[in-house]
């Protein structure tokens, strides 16, 4: 039997409620999906210092600390990545835990039980979360040890398209990026390619994070192609590009926003692509007032994710009477 995955938004919740009971987690997922982002994000809305430990570049005396003599004793001096002011608190993160070598996981065991290692004492308020990628993403990685396994809480993480969406939409990711993963949302995370692929790349949420800020320099594909496949792989950069092809045929947005313009395009693709490019320039209520009349003349599964977008990116749009009347008609589809 195989643990259901949670998604990103989710995550968010279950990590505060082990933060909260001082339980030490890991946190499973494949390259690329959010899991260092997410453990420094629900650090600063806790206002908790944050230690970012690559195990998998260390050596096992680095944990423990080298040894010095005081009054004709051995004394192991920690490291100074480790929190030492008892009364800090913060999230020691544990990252790549599972691409370090045995003997390091093997010395932390006694960090994750205990808090201790050798002489060392992690601070009361302080939390341990750990990360790694899964065994089958291609990357260096080690079973885990049954006994450290059994010292922690495992949470296995997966992209899903729309938590991404939501980040996206707050995080001004391009428009053609959104729209293009609306209509394809299976190429948001793919598995890593084969050895026998010249090209490595593959589609992540980290992978369209990098996309998206190539193409606010530069949106003309024509002259990218091949940074374009470089990024997220030959085959979704293809579907990309011909994806945009579709995006630069639409209608004009402003007079859409501005509510002269009615014209909506036939074609699913070019639908996804239209939603996007408006949430994208999309400003304040009163083009609020007009994107709820042009909604009526989008198909409803559309004139839904049109609006629930525009939520994410404004919700005063929920102050306006076209709001109340689009609920009364529409609200079933959102709960």
């Amino acid at each position: 039997m195989i643990t259901p995955a949670i998604g990103t938004i989710e995550l968010y919740n279950q990590l505060q409620s082990l933060i909260d009971a001082d339980i030490p987690c890991f946190i499973h997922g494949s390259p690329g999906i959010g899991k260092s982002y997410i453990v420094n994000d629900i650090a600063l809305q806790n206002d908790l210092e944050l230690i970012d430990v690559r195990l998998s570049q260390l050596d096992a005396v680095d944990l423990r600390g080298i040894p010095t003599i005081s009054n004709n004793q051995t004394k192991w001096m920690p490291p100074i990545f480790l929190p030492s002011d008892e009364n800090s608190k913060g999230i020691l993160f544990l990252d790549e835990l599972n691409s370090a070598p045995l003997s390091v996981q093997a010395a932390i065991y006694q960090l994750v039980l205990d808090r201790k290692i050798g002489e060392y004492t992690l601070p009361k308020a302080w939390r341990i979360v750990c990360a790694g990628n899964k065994i089958d993403d291609k990357g260096i990685v080690f079973k885990l040890p049954s006994p450290l396994i059994n010292r922690m809480v495992h949470i296995v993480l997966e992209a899903k398209y729309d938590d991404f969406k939501i980040w996206a939409i707050k995080n001004d990711i391009h428009p053609f990026i959104i729209g293009f993963l609306g209509f394809r949302p299976d190429l948001l995370s793919t598995e890593v390619p084969s050895s026998t692929e010249t090209n490595p790349a593959f589609c992540t949420p980290r992978a369209w994070n990098m996309l998206s800020n190539i193409l606010k320099i530069n949106e003309n594909l024509n002259g990218i192609h091949p940074i374009v496949y470089g990024t997220v792989g030959f085959s979704a950069g293809i579907e990309f590009i011909s994806f945009v092809k579709v995006y630069k045929t639409l209608p004009n947005i402003d007079a859409i926003l501005d509510g002269q313009s009615d014209i909506v395009p036939n074609e699913p693709s070019a639908l996804y692509a239209l939603c996007a490019a408006i949430i994208e320039k999309y400003k304040d209520n009163t083009q609020g007032k007009n994107l709820f009349k042009y909604a009526k003349h989008l198909p409803v599964e559309f004139n839904v994710m049109l609006i629930k977008d525009l939520i994410v990116k404004d919700e005063n749009i929920a102050e306006l009477e076209e709001f109340d009347a689009w609920m009364e008609r529409y609200g079933e589809y959102i709960i």
